[in-house]
């Protein structure tokens, strides 16, 4: 929508072993190590009580990797009280370093980054310290580059430094066309920054689309009030949130759910869930039936830690759009009799823990093909053609 003849405004909606594999480890936190050698920290508000230290012996590698966008679906890193400046990176979706600036309000810069850069800013990094020292910080950023092997594009390749550092350019050439190019290109970026999931409003500098260029207002402070409104959220949001451990290939690995919504059913229980692996979050629906927890002593959220560790270890797609071909699995709304139906080994994640759940021959398996009518024939023609191309392989020495 538009607030005048010049300002783009919208506020955004919105942001998943085999067989004798250990039972998922589950915590109350919303704290998460991702696969690989950096630590992901969910943050909440920039109001730590902390004040802010020297940090220039923090190496890169040393630093959390922290999502731009927290849990929220917002911008808002911890950032020490006393704070006067930031050295701040950021990452992209492979978490490869794009970009290294310079900041006096972490917060804005990383909101300004992110909505330059949407398919860009993913992670960030930063040492916070307690005065503003040019010297100081381009000796920090000079040794993250040093570190690394040298600057990331970002602050190396002119176009690409361009596009970290000032406003995007709409690239019209009359009056009128600029800023009828600015506002497109500003839906454009708007559109991005929603498909992330980013929660915060954003919204256009009228100036800079007169001159067919979009940035976004930096946004207010946070009272005292909205500040406790915000910690309050995320205590709630913590407590909804599980870190689960498990094996995925061997190694471990991590998951978060977290239960937006507990319905009560005649049958069991419904629950509305995101799931976020690999730094990738998707909702789902699951209904739990009580003949999967009532009789073995758990509690439906444990069956719905067990159930998502295992179709993670499947590789299961975590979304799906559109009509489902009768070889897809409805990740999005289903119920765990489903699971069940689909893959006779589920049972063994009740065997695992020491409880024994009515498996196979309990369904008509929906995963089995059955040849009938013109299926049958296609099966029998699949199968004689691969009987004869077995007849012509040489026969093994």
């Amino acid at each position: 929508m538009e607030r005048s003849l010049y300002t783009v405004s919208i506020r955004c909606a919105g942001r998943v072993p085999s067989k004798g594999a250990e039972m998922p480890v589950l915590t109350q936190s919303h704290t998460a190590t991702s696969r690989g050698a950096h630590t992901r920290k969910r943050t909440t508000v920039c109001c730590p009580a902390a004040p802010a230290a020297p940090a220039t012996s923090s190496t890169l590698l040393d630093l959390d990797l922290v999502p731009v966008l927290n849990l929220q679906g917002m911008i808002e890193p911890e950032v020490p009280a006393g704070t006067a400046a930031s050295v701040f990176a950021i990452f992209d979706e492979g978490k490869k370093l794009q970009f290294v600036g310079f900041s006096k309000d972490l917060r804005n810069s990383l909101r300004t980054v992110f909505s330059r850069r949407p398919d860009k800013a993913f992670f960030f990094k930063a040492v916070n310290l307690p005065q503003l020292d040019q010297n100081e910080m381009v000796a920090i950023r000079t040794a993250w580059f040093e570190e690394v092997g040298g600057a990331p594009t970002g602050n190396k390749l002119a176009m690409e430094r361009k596009a970290w550092s000032e406003p995007v350019a709409a690239g019209a050439i009359s009056e009128r066309g600029r800023l009828e190019a600015a506002k497109s290109q500003a839906q454009e970026l708007l559109v991005m920054i929603k498909s992330r999931g980013c929660k915060e409003e954003f919204v256009a500098k009228q100036d800079l689309l007169l001159e067919g260029k979009v940035d976004f207002e930096p946004a207010a402070a946070l009272t005292e009030e909205e500040l406790a409104q915000r910690r309050e959220q995320a205590a709630q949001l913590s407590k909804a949130t599980r870190t689960v451990g498990f094996t995925l290939d061997g190694e471990p690995a991590q998951f978060e759910l977290r239960i937006r919504n507990d319905y009560k059913t005649n049958g069991g229980r419904m629950f509305d869930v995101n799931v976020t692996f690999e730094d990738r979050e998707t909702k789902h629906r699951v209904i739990v039936g009580k003949e999967y927890y009532e009789d073995f002593d758990l509690e439906p959220e444990q069956i719905l830690v067990m159930t998502f560790a295992f179709l993670l270890r499947k590789k299961t797609p975590r979304q799906t759009e559109g009509m489902l071909l009768s070889s897809q699995f409805n990740i999005n709304y289903f119920a765990i009799s489903e699971v069940d139906q689909w893959w006779n080994d589920f049972v063994n994640e009740w065997t695992d823990i020491g409880k024994t759940l009515a498996g196979d021959g309990k369904f008509w398996r929906m995963n089995r093909l059955h040849g009938y009518g013109g299926m049958a024939n296609d099966m029998a023609n699949q199968e004689r053609d691969m009987a004869q191309e077995k007849e012509l392989l040489p026969n093994a020495s």
